[in-house]
Formats: C-alpha cells, sequence, structure tokens
C-alpha cells in the first residue's frame, strides 16, 4: 500500500469515529411561583363586644372570600368609641334647637325632659338637622367596590321611616382618631379613580329607602389603598357616613313624630 492510500485510509477511519461521538449535556430547570391574592381589610370594632381597632373583615382573592365569619360595628367618626348599639341603648336621644334667626334660644334634648327658660315665640322655629356620623377604615393591595344595603328595624306605625333618613359618604384618607391618639393613612394614597354613586336622588345621598329593596353599589375604586411600606393602620383610609334625619330641611313640626332606627350593612367586594 502506497502512501497516498494509508493516508486516505486513515482520514476515512478518523471520520467514522467522529460520527459515533455525542457532546456530553447537563440541565437543570427551576420555576418559582408565587401569587398574592387581592385583599382588602376592613376594621373598626367588634360587633359583640364593642372591642375598637378590631379587624372583621379579611377578603382574600376575586371571589370575595371573607375569613371572618363575625360582622363588625362602624367607630364614632374621628374617635375609635364603637358606635351605640341602638338595640341595647335604653336612651337615643336626640339634639334639637330652637332659633330666632340665626340665634339659638334653646337646645331641646330629646332623650330626656328637661326644663328651660321662657321665649319669645315671635320669629321662633325648629332649625335643627339631627345627625348621626360613623365611620369604618380599609386597607387593600387592590381596587374595590362597597355596596350598602338598610332595613328598617322598627315596625311601629310612627311618621318616620327610612325614606326621611338622607345618607352621604366621603372618603378621609389620613388623620388621627383623637381619643386613642391612633394615626391612620400616613402610608396611603389619594384616590384619582373613585366613584361615589348616585343613590336614588341626589350626589352618593337620597334616603336609605333607596337601598332598601336591594343592596347599592355606592362607592367603586380602582386604585388600592396601599402606596408604600407600612402597618395596616398606616395604610387604611377612613371611609365617613354621614345620616341626617329629613336631610337639609332639618326637623319642624309638621313632620311629626316617632322614632327609627335603621340598620345598614356595607359588603365589600374586589373591583
Amino acid at each position: 500500500m502506497n502512501f497516498r492510500k494509508l493516508l486516505l485510509a486513515s482520514a476515512a477511519t478518523a471520520a467514522a469515529s467522529a460520527s459515533f461521538v455525542t457532546p456530553t449535556q447537563a440541565s437543570i430547570i427551576d420555576r418559582p411561583h408565587f401569587k398574592v391574592e387581592p385583599i382588602i381589610i376592613v376594621w373598626a370594632a367588634d360587633d359583640t363586644n364593642g372591642n375598637a381597632g378590631v379587624v372583621t373583615d379579611f377578603i382574600v382573592g376575586s371571589g370575595s372570600n371573607d375569613l371572618i365569619a363575625t360582622n363588625g360595628r362602624t367607630l364614632t367618626t374621628g374617635t375609635l368609641n364603637p358606635t351605640e348599639d341602638a338595640a341595647s341603648t335604653a336612651t337615643l336621644g336626640n339634639l334639637l334647637s330652637i332659633t330666632d334667626g340665626s340665634t339659638e334660644i334653646q337646645p331641646i334634648d330629646t332623650s330626656s325632659a328637661s326644663t328651660f327658660s321662657a321665649f319669645d315665640v315671635t320669629d321662633a322655629e325648629f332649625d335643627s338637622n339631627v345627625v348621626r356620623n360613623a365611620s369604618f377604615f380599609v386597607a387593600s393591595n387592590t381596587g374595590f367596590q362597597i355596596h350598602a344595603a338598610a332595613s328598617d328595624q322598627d315596625e311601629s306605625e310612627d311618621d318616620l321611616g327610612l325614606d326621611d333618613i338622607h345618607f352621604t359618604l366621603e372618603r378621609t384618607n389620613s388623620g388621627t382618631a383623637a381619643n386613642d391618639g391612633v394615626d391612620f393613612g400616613s402610608s396611603a394614597q389619594a384616590d384619582t379613580s373613585e366613584s361615589f354613586a348616585t343613590i336614588g336622588s341626589g350626589a352618593t345621598q337620597g334616603t336609605l329607602a333607596a337601598m332598601s329593596e336591594t343592596a347599592q353599589l355606592i362607592y367603586s375604586t380602582a386604585i388600592r389603598t396601599a402606596s408604600a411600606s407600612g402597618s395596616i393602620t398606616d395604610q387604611s383610609v377612613r371611609f365617613d357616613a354621614t345620616y341626617t334625619l329629613f336631610g337639609s330641611a332639618g326637623y319642624d313640626l309638621s313632620q311629626g313624630n316617632g322614632a327609627i332606627e335603621a340598620e345598614v350593612t356595607y359588603t365589600f367586594y374586589v373591583a
């Protein structure tokens, strides 16, 4: 065999050997997965014992699954005092006033009879808005909605009814609960997308009768309350409900007499 044939044979053998060599391969796959569901935290007072600063609704997921079964009670606006429970409070009077033009002649506490001075009847009239204020707090990582339903708890045949109680709702982004010095809202954000629904007639107003048949959407936002790290109170905003008997007209004798006890239930949903 000549030298050229030897070289050709060697080349062919090398090529054949190379066709059977496979490169070494190795792989590893890791798939970390995290998911944080939408969360809405509602806090005010415990309806059972009246303890304040208590989370009574903890809603997780778009299905609005509430992890706390019990209901809460609202707080008196500006404080951490639970609102009065009309069903168990002996006296729930209201302050009326009689005025002469812009001057108050005499305040009247309707929960207790008391004497007061004689007054000139000329131009004397009732000039009073009977108002109840209540609040609750919300912290969220998502947009949310608030629905409200009202029911009349007093079945008597008095002159007063749900259509006599006017309603408004406002949002306060930050502040302090005066009696306990609890600050809220330092890590909450102002809302540029919120919408206060019209109930019956009026802007976020009307009467409780407008929400007596079916729960009504009263508030909606696409923006979470929390804007920065902080405690739940830091990330909370306060919602302030105002109930006014007879609305801006106030009370006068033509509206009659009686008692009205309403129950308003607020329900929260992930937007």
